[in-house]
């Protein structure tokens, strides 16, 4: 029997990789006919600077509680933005049952290669299969790889987690890829009973290793939604998988869609959770940046 020794959910927006100097870069065309809001246009260097330290005090607490928890393996919930998933086959989750992989943190921002900037992070191939076959038996059908074609090894949702929680890629990682992004996507009650099954069949694992399950993404983005940020996190504090459950489709587009994966790992852990920040990171007046979240579950046997 596995034992889940913990549970986290963290933000992976651009604004983490660089300094709040170069959050001007961070734009795209999309968001150029938005109006300027007033109050967005008094936020100052200082206070960017401000929002930053708190997002990496925030993470700082994540990876100590990975060290507290001292995992044998992480069981990372994330997303793939046609990188590893393509249209030929988009699976609504799929789980990766191959050996050792990398994953870059290059920004398309910067014109950095996706070959460039990759760490080599270890894999639990006969685990991460165990954990497939099993989820076959509760009723869910995963698809699998066993293979990565991405210049950048394993997508950026789980690079850029990755680096900041096991900046020595010491702990084998099992990744779950989630279709958030790309319509038809899974629906908000598909995600929590997913999370559930996993946590079922991870503790009936015959291995015996310390599992952490980490979601990485979100919350709303590139237009911020801060009441819905706040009545996610709200949810999540008193372990509401209800009211996660009724989130509609139609909220869960581009980026925000990526909520389906805290939504995972909630609904694995199964109980109220410790939201630890939460920081609207606008990086343009007109609203465009990322609701920054940071939370974590403490785990026990169910």
């Amino acid at each position: 029997m596995a034992e889940l020794t913990g549970f986290l959910a963290m933000s992976h927006g651009p604004q983490l990789m660089v300094k709040p100097d170069q959050w001007n870069i961070l734009h795209n065309d999309r968001n150029k006919d938005l109006k300027s809001r007033p109050e967005l246009e008094k936020e100052t260097l200082d206070d960017k600077w401000t929002k930053f330290n708190r997002c990496m005090k925030a993470i700082e607490v994540l990876r100590n509680k990975i060290e507290e928890w001292k995992p044998d393996v992480l069981v990372m919930v994330a997303d793939d933005q046609h990188e590893n998933i393509l249209d030929d086959a988009n699976p609504p989750f799929t789980i990766y049952i191959g050996g050792d992989f990398e994953a870059s943190t290059s920004l398309n921002y910067f014109k950095e290669p996706k070959t460039a900037n990759r760490t080599k992070y270890k894999a639990k191939p006969e685990l991460a299969q165990g954990v497939l076959e099993k989820l076959m038996d509760s009723g869910f059908d995963p698809a699998y790889s066993k293979e990565l074609r991405y210049d950048g090894g394993m997508g950026h949702a789980f690079s850029r987690v990755l680096k900041f929680l096991t900046p020595k890629a010491e702990i084998p990682v099992i990744p779950i890829m989630v279709n958030t992004y790309f319509p038809p996507a899974p629906s908000a009650r598909r995600c929590v009973d997913f999370g559930k099954a996993l946590a079922t069949t991870l503790r009936g694992m015959p291995d015996k290793s310390k599992a952490v399950v980490i979601a990485s993404g979100g919350l709303s983005h590139t237009i911020i939604d801060e009441a819905l940020d706040n009545d996610v996190l709200d949810a999540i504090t008193k372990n509401d998988m209800g009211r996660l459950g009724k989130v509609p489709s139609s909220t869960l587009m581009a980026g925000t869609s990526e909520i389906r994966n805290w939504f995972v790992v909630a609904a694995a852990a199964d109980r109220p959770g410790k939201v630890v920040e939460y920081v609207p990171a606008y990086r343009t007046p007109m609203g465009v940046g990322c609701g920054m979240g940071f939370a974590y579950w403490n785990g026990s046997a169910k």
